[in-house]
């Protein structure tokens, strides 16, 4: 079973928007962001629904990158992150931390859930600067989430928001 594309469709689908032109300023994706792209077994992916998408060959589980600049709206990381998390079912927030990032405040978070009645654990990363909104994301299966949790943490660590 290609369960990534579930896993994909979950991390990047609850994180698609609705809008609705009321004349105010348009939203779009950030410029100059740099990144080191994850190491073997991540290769890149398309996506409609994130800037960047890097799926496991391994285990099926993804690394990508939302990032949202301009719009009429405001969110809080908090905000950010339910809309991340929104597709799991049986949420379980298992950790969560503020901590500065990027020279800004952000929020980590490793939660589990269901999707299709399977057993899956994330970690995001929401992070506000200039004016742009950007929400990383590790997602997977729970028993494989582990191995190659390293891989985000490296992602995380060479992610520049400009």
């Amino acid at each position: 079973m290609r369960f990534h594309l579930v896993i994909a469709a979950l991390c990047l689908g609850s994180m698609g928007c609705v809008t609705v032109d009321v004349g105010g300023p348009k939203s779009a994706p950030a410029k100059n962001v740099t990144y080191s792209e994850p190491a073997l077994p991540f290769k890149p992916s398309s996506s409609k629904s994130s800037d960047r998408l890097w799926i496991s060959t391994e285990s099926g589980n993804s690394i990508s990158y939302l990032s949202d600049c301009g719009g009429a709206q405001e969110p809080s990381l908090e905000q950010l992150e339910n809309e991340a998390l929104a597709s799991l079912v049986d949420l379980k927030i298992v950790q969560t931390e503020k901590f500065p990032y990027n020279s800004r405040e952000a929020l980590k978070t490793i939660a589990e859930g269901k999707v299709d009645g399977v057993k899956v654990k994330l970690s995001l990363l929401t992070l506000k600067k200039n004016n742009c909104n950007y929400t990383l994301i590790y997602g997977g299966i729970a028993k494989t989430f582990d191995k190659e949790q390293k891989h985000f943490q490296t992602f995380i660590d060479n992610f520049k928001a400009p």
